[in-house]
C-alpha cells in the first residue's frame, strides 16, 4: 500500500505543469507594421528590392552580428522568400533585436552545418542584429550570393 501511495504521489508530481522548453525551428514571422521602413542596404541598389549580384556582408560584420541563418531549396519566388525572411527578422526575439536580413541564392553553408564540412551552395535567409549599410558589403566569390535581396528594418 505504501508503495502505491508513494508511486501515485511521484506520478502526480511529474505530471504537474512545467514550462515548455523552446522548440527547434525558425523564428516566428511577424507582419511588419506600416510605421516601419525597410531600406535596401545593398551597394548600388535603388530604393526597394533589387537583384544585385555578387555582394556579401564582410566576415567581421557576420561574425559580430549574425543572429540566425537558414539554408533551404528555393521553392518560393524571390519576392516571397524575401518577405518571409524579413517577417522572420521582425518576429525574432524581443522587438528590435533583429535589424537586417539578406536573402540570396548560391550562399555557402557554414562549416559544421548539419555535421558537414560546409560550403554547399544553397538559398539562404540570414538575420542580423545590426543594420546593414552599403559599406558593410564586400565582393563575393564568383557565382556566390546571386540575386540577393537585403533589407534593414527601421521601426
Amino acid at each position: 500500500m505504501q508503495t502505491y501511495v508513494l508511486l501515485s504521489s511521484l506520478l502526480a508530481l511529474l505530471a504537474t505543469a512545467s514550462p515548455i522548453a523552446p522548440r527547434a525551428g525558425g523564428p516566428v514571422a511577424g507582419t511588419i507594421p506600416a510605421n516601419c521602413t525597410v531600406m535596401n542596404p545593398l551597394p548600388h541598389a535603388a530604393c526597394g528590392t533589387a537583384n544585385v549580384h555578387g555582394y556579401m556582408p564582410s566576415a567581421n560584420f557576420t561574425s559580430s552580428h549574425l543572429l540566425y541563418s537558414s539554408y533551404f531549396e528555393g521553392t518560393l519566388s524571390q519576392s516571397a522568400q524575401a518577405t518571409q525572411c524579413m517577417e522572420q527578422c521582425y518576429g525574432y526575439g524581443t522587438p528590435g533585436q533583429c535589424k537586417s536580413v539578406l536573402v540570396g541564392y548560391q550562399i555557402p553553408t557554414p562549416k559544421g552545418y548539419y555535421g558537414t564540412a560546409g560550403g554547399v551552395l544553397e538559398t539562404a535567409c540570414l538575420l542580423y542584429s545590426a543594420y546593414l549599410v552599403p559599406t558593410d558589403f564586400v565582393a563575393a566569390p564568383s557565382g556566390q550570393y546571386v540575386n540577393e535581396t537585403a533589407g534593414s528594418i527601421y521601426c
